[in-house]
């Protein structure tokens, strides 16, 4: 069996309103087994006997497009690139009093990180940004997530790409699921 987390764009922020129960007996109708949600915000980690990324993200937006709305986009990681996500994210906690979020901003390909990672403004001096292969790890300080120059830039750029934008302790929450699903 192979392992994924399934990142859903969208869903529960002023779009469509999915309840995760309902998700998980979706996606365990298509055939998926030990299926779990994380928070209400479209995590789902959950075990396929399919190998590629991309047909699980076909057979998620075709089930997602069929119960509730065309349109649901997803973002899927297996295993060992989430795993890689976790591990390679570049920042250490700062030696200051500042308190900030980490972000991980996931978009579907490298080519698409690497341009919105190269359009994005100069950080604030608060603030640090970084690619990592297809996604972008982004800090900044409390209260700043929604108005900072970069919060807008991803903001802004979600109209022309597909990207989620996920907390690191979500994303550390659904690798740490895609673990337990192995044992």
């Amino acid at each position: 069996m192979y392992h994924y987390a399934v990142f859903l764009r969208g869903i529960n922020v002023g779009g469509v309103k999915i309840l995760m129960k309902d998700l998980t007996q979706l996606f365990e109708q298509a055939g998926f087994s030990r299926v779990r949600t994380l928070l209400a915000s479209g995590n789902v980690v959950f075990a396929s006997q399919h190998a590629t990324a991309s047909k699980i993200k076909e057979i998620c937006e075709e089930v997602l497009a069929r119960a509730y709305a065309p349109g649901i986009k997803v973002i899927v990681q297996d295993s060992d690139q989430l795993e890689a996500i976790v591990t390679g994210f570049p920042f250490s906690a700062p030696q200051d009093s500042i308190q900030r979020h980490e972000y991980l901003v996931l978009t579907e390909s490298l080519e698409a990180a690497t341009t919105i990672f190269a359009q994005a403004p100069t950080p604030l001096e608060s603030e640090r940004v970084a690619q990592l292969e297809h996604c972008i790890c982004w800090e900044v300080p409390r209260g700043q997530s929604l108005s900072s120059p970069l919060a807008k830039h991803f903001a802004k750029v979600s109209k022309n790409y597909l990207v989620t934008t996920r907390n690191m302790n979500t994303i550390n929450k659904a690798c740490t699921a895609l673990k337990l699903l192995s044992v």
